[in-house]
This record gives C-alpha cells, structure tokens and sequence, in this order.
C-alpha cells in the first residue's frame, strides 16, 4: 500500500513545482538563450541607430534596409549545414559552438572599436556573422526541448522558449536603444560580448539526454524531404506557407519603426526602443496566453494574422504616441499567440527522427521573407513616407488571413495513406491532458 501511495504523491509533488525548477538543465540552456539573443538585439538596435546617424536622409531607408538584410539571411542561407550539424553532433557542442562564436566576434570588434572607430561599413559583415551565431543556437534549442524536460512540459517549455524572443526583443531594444546613446557603438559591443560569455557559461552547465544522431548525409537529404513529408500534414504545410508569406509583412515593422521614428516622429532612439519594447511586451503576453485560446489552429492563425493587420493601421493614420504604443502591443500579442499553438503542435506532430530538418527548415522558410523585405520596404522608405507602408503591410496581410482561415478547412483532414500521421486537434489533446 505504501508503495501505490508514493507514485502518486510524486507526481502531485513534482506538479506543484515550476517548469523551471522541475527541469534544471532547460533553465540553463533558456538562460543561454536569453542572453545571446539580448547580446544579437542589443547589437542590432544599437548599430541600426548608429547607422541611421552615419548617413544622409535619403539614403536610411537603403542603409537600414540592407542592414537588418544581413540579420535575416543567415536562417535561410545556412539551414542545410545547421540541420546536419544538429543531427551529427550532440545539442551541447551545438549550442556551445555558438555561444563561443559569438564571444569571439564581440570581442574582436569591441577591441577595433577600442583602438580605432568602427567602420561604418564593418557593421554589415559583423551582424551578418552574429546572425549566423544565433541561427545555430536557437533552432538547436528548440529540437533539444525534449531532451532537456520530460513530455508532458513540453508545451510550456515551448513556451518558455518562445518567450525568449520577446523579452530579448523588448529588454534588448531598450538597452540597445540607450545604451548607443550613453556609451555609443563600442560599449554596446562591449556589453554583448559579455552577455555571449555568460551564456557560454551557462551552456557548459547543460546536460541534455543523449539520443541517436544520425549521418549528415542522411540529413541533408532530410531537409530535401521534409516537404514531401508534410504531405501527410497538410495543415502543418498550409501554417508554413501561410505564415512564411505572413512574415514578410510582418517582419517589415522592424524596417519601418526606425524610419517612422526618425522621419514621422522626429525623436530620439529611447522612443524607438519604447516602440519596439511594446511590440515584443505584447508578443511575450501572447506567448503566455495563446495556448489559453479555444478552437482549432486555423482559426486562431487567420485571426491573428488580421488582428496584426489592422493593428498597424493605427501609426498610418496617427502619430498619438499611446495609441501607436497600444497598437503594437496588440500586434505583437497576435503574433505571440500564434508562435506558442503552432510550434507545441509541430513539436506532437512531426516524427522525432524529421525534427532536426524540420525546425531547421521551417525556420529557414519562416524567415526567407525577412531579407527580401527588408530590402523591398527598407527601398520603398526612401520614395514613400513611412504611413504608406503601415499601409501596405496591412493590404498584404489580410489576403494572407482570409486564405489560412477558408483553406485551413479543407487540409484539416488527414491525408489519405498517411494515418500515422494525423494532426490533433489542440483543444481535443488539451481535453486530454486536464482529464
């Protein structure tokens, strides 16, 4: 009797702890993460801002376009080697490679900045190699989430992974944002370097649980595979392509910011961090709160690409500075919602042998509009003001809503052939897990 009592005391024990707690090697490895990302963020508000002062008017839209180019091209450019090194080598070296690299180019370029003033030029190979660095941690963490919590915290430890975006993004625009102001480019290099040496830190501490690897050839072939794979989910297919086509205007508000607060606005970087720091406050709300949300994951997308939508109606037609802060967080909500539901789906969905090329290439396909679009909105901000490409952001955006929400319908139902590979439904697997 003593023995049936114990188990389930445990459990409620356990239970009771955080998620946190519960799992002390995700919570190293999540730290890792929030630390590199603040070190990318801080780096990319500060040298954005720096350069928006190096060159003439005319020019911003180009210079900073190009710029976050650079940010963005590493996910999509580098997927193939990031899949096999994440399926040949084991999450701790992954994971550490990065971190260290990115110790090292923080470093060499705090000590240039030391020496001699930075380039301006410098800046766009120095983010480009940062980017890299945070291409091959964050899609290696999200693949490690099993190996580090216990199944039934993987969707809050999804959670909290995801999480990690918008609190760098909010606490990295603000820092980055002041922190070019007070201590200018250089000491912004600076503190990223130390923020990459923590999180080095911090990974050398992390454990996860061995699992097998397989061969690089096998996985560059997987990333080959994976769309043929996703035939058997064709709701999972329909999200990627929807949200990849949603991305490219979503992901424009980071080019269109600083020229609406430059240009429109006429204030310093504080606001622009204020402004960034509301989309990312709403975008870690959502994180939170999305897996809260009823219905099937059509409905909660399609919804939630329109609320972004019409959000970024409210700067194009107003300069109030509460209402445009107030808009954004609700834009970001809509997208942190969304993040949350779909990527605990995919985790339940995709096999375990198809995760590493799957992550990797649904990251590279999410995040293949950014480059593009920040070229494409980054040129339009020399030739349009900055209200008329909230405008365009919007008129692409619900077209991409209305598809995801009248589609979605039909590639709900499985495949034909492919019953191992049914999706769930969200609400009927959260029925499952309060019984």
């Amino acid at each position: 009797m003593a023995r049936e009592l114990t188990a389930p005391r445990v459990a409620i024990d356990r239970r009771r702890k955080t998620l946190i707690a519960r799992n002390g090697a995700f919570a190293r490895a999540w730290a890792a993460q929030l630390l590199s990302q603040s070190a990318t963020r801080m780096y990319q508000m500060g040298a954005l801002w720096w350069l928006l002062g190096q060159v003439a008017t005319g020019d911003r839209g180009l210079a900073s376009g190009l710029f976050l180019v650079c940010a963005a091209l590493p996910p999509v450019v580098f997927a193939p080697l990031v899949a096999r090194a994440m399926a040949t080598h084991p999450s701790r070296s992954v994971l550490g490679a990065a971190v260290l690299g990115g110790t090292a180019l923080m470093t060499v370029l705090a000590a240039c900045g030391l020496l001699v003033d930075i380039p301006t030029l410098a800046v766009y190979p120095a983010m480009f190699a940062l980017a890299s660095c945070q291409a091959l941690f964050d899609p290696c963490l999200t693949k490690a989430i099993p190996e580090l919590v216990e199944d039934e915290d993987i969707e809050d430890a999804t959670a909290f992974e995801q999480s990690s975006y918008s609190l760098v993004g909010m606490a990295g625009a603000l820092f980055g944002a002041v922190l070019v102001d007070w201590i200018g480019l250089t000491g912004v290099v600076l503190v990223s370097a130390c923020a990459y040496a923590a999180a080095a830190a911090f990974v050398a501490t992390v454990r996860p649980r061995p699992q097998e690897t397989g061969s690089g050839d096998s996985t560059e072939s997987g990333i080959l595979r994976t769309w043929r794979r996703l035939a058997g989910l064709p709701f999972v297919r329909l999200a990627l392509i929807c949200f990849a086509a949603a991305n490219f205007f979503i992901t424009a508000t980071f080019v269109v910011l600083p020229l609406y607060t430059k240009n429109v606005l006429h204030a310093p970087a504080l606001t622009l961090g204020l402004l960034e720091g509301a989309l990312w406050l709403g975008l870690l709300v959502g994180v939170f709160t999305g897996k809260h949300l009823p219905g099937h994951p059509r409905l909660i997308g399609s919804g939630c690409v329109a609320l972004f939508g019409t959000a970024v109606l409210v700067p194009a037609l107003t300069a109030e500075r509460g209402a445009v802060l107030a808009a954004l967080a609700v834009a970001g909500w809509a997208v942190g919602a969304t993040n949350v539901v779909f990527v605990a789906a995919f985790q339940r969905a995709v096999p375990a042998e198809a995760k590493a090329a799957f992550f990797a290439a649904m990251l590279a396909l999410l995040g293949a509009g950014f480059p593009v679009a920040a070229f494409f909105f980054g040129l339009a901000g020399d030739l349009v003001p900055p209200q008329a490409l909230f405008l365009i952001q919007a008129a692409g955006l619900l077209p991409i809503a209305a598809v995801l929400a009248l589609r979605g319908r039909s590639a709900s139902h499985p495949v034909p052939g492919h019953s191992h590979l049914h999706e769930q439904d969200p609400s009927t697997q959260n029925q499952k897990e309060s019984r």
